[in-house]
């Protein structure tokens, strides 16, 4: 029977992790067929093993097992690898050191979608587990069920990778592999221009922050910077997308790039060419209230010296 659903998982050395994420898997409760399908990029521990081992006792797990790292390389996983795997109506995602805790929680999200034709993408409530405390989010939406769209995409910032179910139909695979800074923002621009999103306020997911995140313990230039890069270049791909709220988004990842170079700069830290530029350009176009804001912090470091 072909799956309503496929949910994408991603892993790589998360031999710790890995179990709990795919018994979140085996732990829903729906009334539709799911398949799994789950890509290693050759990690260096057990975590193929554990994957494979779950693979032989469930035929709906499915099972991409690379020799040669891929993120190493630049190939996005999900354009490249997953998504043209998928054959369900709707692609659930998550990654192999995150999981989930609400046994309903796809059925909830498919059931939603399937009444409401003009949404292509939901997303839920999740907790964030540092290793030993959980922390709740309050993002103070004020119903069930919050409609995303360009107007207010990432403010708050409640659409995590690991709670996003979204039909398929709505991938632009062409555009997402085209992209050069492709992340998860640059998937949920290119979907919300073929729908509307929903923020589902209950909570289904654990988000984990660890040493061994891929993402999580980036530095806050990374972040920043990176995130500044996709978003630009998704939104100049989707001109719609370019609404007061998305360029605020952008506006704002750029300045707090430009200034996390001059916190680094600061410190000492040797700083690369193109950092460096990115900062002089920045501020050489900025207002004058960020102007001042930076020339302040240039005299402070001079006489701290």
């Amino acid at each position: 029977m072909k799956p309503l659903l496929s949910i994408c998982c991603t892993a790589y050395n998360q031999e710790e992790y890995i179990e709990e994420t795919i018994t979140g898997f085996l732990n829903q409760k729906t009334d539709f067929p799911i398949e799994i399908i789950i890509h290693d990029d050759a990690s260096t521990d057990n975590t193929a093993r554990i994957i494979q081992s779950f693979a032989e006792k469930d035929n709906r797990i499915k099972t991409i097992l690379q020799t040669e790292n891929q993120y190493s390389q630049n190939i996005k996983i999900w354009p490249n690898h997953l998504f043209s795997e998928a054959n369900g109506k709707y692609i659930a995602l998550c990654e192999g050191d995150d999981y989930w805790t609400d046994p309903l929680k796809l059925q909830k999200q498919v059931d939603f979608l399937e009444a409401n034709q003009d949404y292509v993408i939901a997303w839920t409530n999740y907790k964030v587990y540092n290793g030993k405390t959980f922390v709740e989010n309050s993002f103070n939406h004020t119903e069930k069920n919050t409609t995303i769209d360009f107007n207010n995409l990432f403010s708050p910032y409640c659409t995590y990778t690991l709670t996003s179910v979204f039909k398929t139909e709505a991938l632009d695979l062409d555009l997402l592999k085209s992209l050069k800074h492709f992340k998860d923002n640059s998937l949920y621009v290119a979907l919300l221009k073929n729908g509307k999103g929903v923020f589902m306020d209950f909570e289904s997911a654990v988000y984990r922050v660890h040493e061994g995140g891929v993402y999580s313990l980036q530095s806050d230039f990374f972040k920043n910077y990176s995130s500044y890069l996709n978003l630009k270049e998704v939104t100049d791909a989707v001109p719609e997308s370019k609404t007061k709220n998305i360029v605020n988004v952008i506006d704002t990842l750029e300045k707090a790039t430009a200034f996390e170079v001059l916190k680094l700069k600061n410190t000492g830290e040797e700083l690369a060419n193109y950092q460096l530029d990115f900062m002089e350009s920045y501020f050489k176009n900025a207002d004058f209230k960020t102007k001042f804001k930076y020339y302040k912090r240039l005299i402070k470091l001079k006489f701290l010296k």
